[in-house]
C-alpha cells in the first residue's frame, strides 16, 4: 500500500471517529433540552433502541424510539448527561461500534417529593456511514449502578455484564 494511500485511509478514520462521537454528543445534548426530534435525528430509520441489557425491551425503529423516548422524557424537567472513554472499533468503513461509560443527572416532575437520579452506565452503540453521514443503528444502554427515589425507575440495572469486545 503506498504511503498516500495509507495517509488517505488515516485521515478518513479520524474524520470518521470525529463525526461519530460528535453524533453521540448531540444525542446528549438533545436529551438534556428535552428535544425528542432532536435525539430521534441521529438514528437510522430501522435503528434498533435497548434500555436493557438482556436486550428485553427492544424498541425497532425511529417512530418505536420517538415513542419510547417521548414517554421517559415526559417525566424530566432537567437533565445532564457526561460521556467518556469513547472507544470506536470499526468493523468496516462503514460500521463502526462505539463503547461509553455515562454519568447522568435528572430531576422530575414532583421534585423535591419524586427525588433526582443519578446513574452511572454504559453505551454499546452501532454507527452505520449513510448517505447523509454516520448515523446510529443501534444503542444498547447498560446500567452499573444509580441512585433514584423510585426502584420501578431502576431500568436495566446489572454488575456482571462482560467485557466489551468491540462487538455489541
Amino acid at each position: 500500500m503506498s504511503e498516500d494511500k495509507k495517509n488517505d485511509d488515516l485521515l478518513r478514520e479520524l474524520k470518521d471517529r470525529q463525526e461519530i462521537q460528535s453524533l453521540k454528543f448531540a444525542y446528549c445534548r438533545a436529551a438534556d433540552s428535552l428535544d425528542i426530534a432532536g435525539m430521534v435525528s441521529v438514528f437510522t430509520d430501522d435503528c434498533i433502541v435497548n434500555f436493557r441489557p438482556d436486550r428485553s425491551d427492544e424498541r425497532r425503529g425511529r417512530a418505536a424510539a420517538e415513542e419510547f423516548f417521548s414517554g421517559a422524557q415526559s417525566v424530566v424537567t432537567s437533565s445532564s448527561h457526561h460521556l467518556s472513554n469513547m472507544d470506536i472499533v470499526f468493523r468496516d468503513p462503514d460500521t463502526a461500534a462505539m463503547y461509553s461509560y455515562l454519568y447522568s443527572w435528572q430531576r422530575f416532575t414532583g421534585y423535591p417529593e419524586v427525588k433526582d437520579r443519578h446513574r452511572w452506565a454504559r453505551y454499546e452503540d452501532v454507527f452505520v456511514r449513510t448517505a447523509e453521514g454516520w448515523r446510529q443503528s443501534e444503542l444498547l444502554y447498560v446500567v452499573a449502578g444509580e441512585l433514584a427515589s423510585d426502584p420501578v425507575l431502576r431500568i436495566g440495572e446489572v454488575m456482571d455484564r462482560p467485557v466489551w469486545t468491540g462487538a455489541p
